[in-house]
C-alpha cells in the first residue's frame, strides 16, 4: 500500500504528463510538492519497488506508463501450445504493450541479416531499443564500431581493454575491438515482426 506522499508524487507525475506530454524531472516534482530532490528520489524508488513506476537508464530516474491506457493494450486470452496441443485457457486480462515496448528514450530498428537468429531475431524483424551508453556484460546492444558501423550483438567487455561483440549464429565469427572503438548506443528491449508484410 502506498503512503499519502507516494500517492501525491504519482499524482503529480500523471498530471504533469497530461499537461506537458512528458515526464517531470525529480526537481519539477519536488517544486510541485514543496520537497527536495533527494526526498522525491526516495519516493520514486519506493514507487518503482511497488510496481507503479519502472526503472530507467535514460535521462529520467524512472519511467511512467499509464496502464489504464487502452490504446496501448490488447486482451490477453491465455496460453496456446506450439508443440503438443493443450486446452486453451482463457484468462481475461489486458497486456499493456506500452509497458513492454514504449517509454523514454526508446526507438525501433529493422534488422538486416541473420547474425542474431540464435536469439530469435531474424532478418526483417523489428527490435525495440532503449537508448543508453552503458550495458551489463552479456546484454544484447546496439554498438557503433569505429564511429561508422552500427551492429546488434551480445556485449562482452574484457579487463584487457578489448570488447567482444558476439553474434548469435554459429556460422559467424565473434568480433573483437579495442574498447575505445566501441560505443554503446542502446540495449535490446524487445522484438516483433509483421507477418502480413512477410506473407
Amino acid at each position: 500500500m502506498l503512503t499519502n506522499k507516494q500517492n501525491m508524487v504519482l499524482g503529480v507525475i500523471r498530471e504533469f504528463i497530461r499537461e506537458n506530454q512528458r515526464q517531470p524531472t525529480l526537481e519539477e516534482i519536488g517544486y510541485k510538492l514543496g520537497i527536495g530532490r533527494s526526498t522525491v528520489h526516495k519516493h520514486v524508488q519506493a514507487l518503482i519497488r511497488a510496481g507503479n513506476l519502472f526503472e530507467s537508464s535514460g535521462k529520467f530516474a524512472y519511467e511512467y506508463v499509464d496502464e489504464d491506457d487502452e490504446l496501448g493494450s490488447l486482451p490477453y486470452l491465455g496460453r496456446i501450445a506450439a508443440g503438443k496441443p493443450i486446452e486453451a485457457i482463457i484468462d481475461q486480462k489486458q497486456i499493456n504493450l506500452a509497458r513492454f515496448f514504449c517509454g523514454a528514450g526508446r526507438y525501433v530498428l529493422k534488422i538486416s541479416g541473420d547474425s542474431m537468429i540464435g536469439a530469435g531475431i531474424f532478418d526483417e524483424d523489428y527490435v525495440v531499443i532503449r537508448k543508453q551508453e552503458t550495458a551489463r556484460p552479456g546484454t544484447i546492444v546496439v554498438a557503433l564500431v569505429e564511429g561508422r558501423e552500427a551492429t546488434l550483438k551480445y556485449y562482452h567487455p574484457h579487463s584487457t581493454g578489448v570488447v567482444e561483440l558476439k553474434p548469435a549464429n554459429n556460422q559467424l565469427k565473434t568480433m573483437y575491438y579495442p574498447a575505445d572503438q566501441v560505443e554503446i548506443q542502446g540495449v535490446l528491449i524487445g522484438v516483433f515482426r509483421d507477418y502480413q508484410a512477410v506473407a
